[in-house]
């Protein structure tokens, strides 16, 4: 999907000083960030250190061992390390979420200290919403970047990588999800200050489609790297639920300035983008269709709309199209025409 941002101009504030004192936050804020999630790691492997470490001792010495009463103690030993382990694990994985959730609260607080925030003006609800996008922007990737090795070590990065993200992604995932959700609520609150203005609906939409984005199946998505590690986790079916439910919720939003701009190509452009993550091509086709009815010279929607026609088994509308490119921009209809019985491919 592309995005749409409400224009610099429409909040009155000294951008550039905010940008630079939210900048500051954040990085004051990850490195706190980053300690609790190691603090887990750090947990783990010491505990399955110590406690491999003892089996092995046991294993190497147990011919001594077993002719005296301390193999009872040993073997007690062993029992208490891993259930000490199982128990503080359960706890640890429990309190997780809420270090997640102080974070963010903390991160929320002090950005409204720096705007002195107060309900209801939407220059307040836009900057806080813009903050916690950036926060999450800030996020994206770290899962692969918690531990680095020594450059003469650069053959063992990429088990490297895929430790730290097989460890982290979940929690990563987790805090841009409530940062985004954050940007969500305080775009919700804009519109309840000016329930009819199209540029408060475009901030809502964009959000939602900003956090729809973090549910999107990452081999999907552009610049995905095949060889880089991707836990099943992040592409099931939770995933693709979570993703359908907010981009309908993000096309509400596009049908609300539809009916407030029904001649903007750029509202059908966002139903029609969210329509084809959604895998609604009947209503993607609609949307292309008021398009050109709006701007008949738009070769580029005339090229995708020509492209889903073929896609959908609508071969006599595709050469439609066909026949019209060609006669004024030859090299999209050569390259529309390969697109001729994709449906039979399906």
């Amino acid at each position: 999907m592309s995005t749409k941002t409400i224009p610099d101009g429409y909040v009155q504030a000294n951008h550039a000083l905010l940008n630079e004192q939210i900048n500051h936050l954040i990085e004051s804020i990850l490195p706190q960030f980053e300690k609790n999630m190691k603090s887990f790691v750090t947990f783990n492997v010491a505990y399955l250190t110590l406690g491999s470490l003892e089996i092995v001792l046991l294993v190497i010495f147990f011919a001594f061992l077993a002719k005296s009463s301390i193999l009872a103690f040993s073997l007690a030993f062993v029992f208490l390390t891993f259930f000490s382990y199982f128990i503080l694990r359960v706890y640890y994985q429990s309190k997780k979420p809420e270090q997640l959730v102080e974070i963010r609260d903390k991160f929320i607080r002090s950005c409204k200290a720096l705007l002195n925030y107060q309900d209801g003006i939407p220059e307040h609800h836009i900057a806080l919403s813009k903050a916690c996008c950036r926060f999450a922007d800030n996020l994206h990737g770290r899962e692969y970047d918690f531990y680095a090795l020594p450059k003469w070590l650069d053959s063992y990065q990429s088990p490297i990588e895929k430790f730290s993200c097989w460890w982290h992604w979940n929690d990563i995932h987790r805090m841009k999800e409530m940062l985004l959700m954050a940007s969500v609520e305080e775009n919700i609150k804009l519109v309840k200050c000016e329930p009819t203005s199209l540029q408060v609906h475009a901030a809502l939409a964009n959000a939602y489609v900003m956090l729809s984005q973090l549910y999107v199946d990452p081999r999907k998505a552009e610049g995905y790297v095949e060889d880089q590690w991707i836990a099943p986790d992040r592409y099931g079916p939770v995933m693709e639920g979570n993703f359908r439910k907010t981009a309908e919720k993000a096309i509400e939003e596009f049908k609300i300035l539809h009916h407030y701009a029904p001649q903007d190509p750029w509202v059908h452009a966002q139903l029609a983008y969210s329509y084809h993550d959604l895998k609604m091509p009947k209503e993607e086709i609609k949307e292309y269709e008021n398009i050109l009815r709006i701007n008949p010279d738009d070769k580029d929607t005339l090229y995708k709309l020509g492209t889903l026609y073929f896609q959908q088994g609508m071969n006599a509308q595709g050469l439609r199209i066909f026949e019209e490119l060609k006669r004024s921009n030859p090299k999209k209809a050569e390259s529309l025409i390969k697109s001729y019985g994709s449906h039979e491919e399906k």
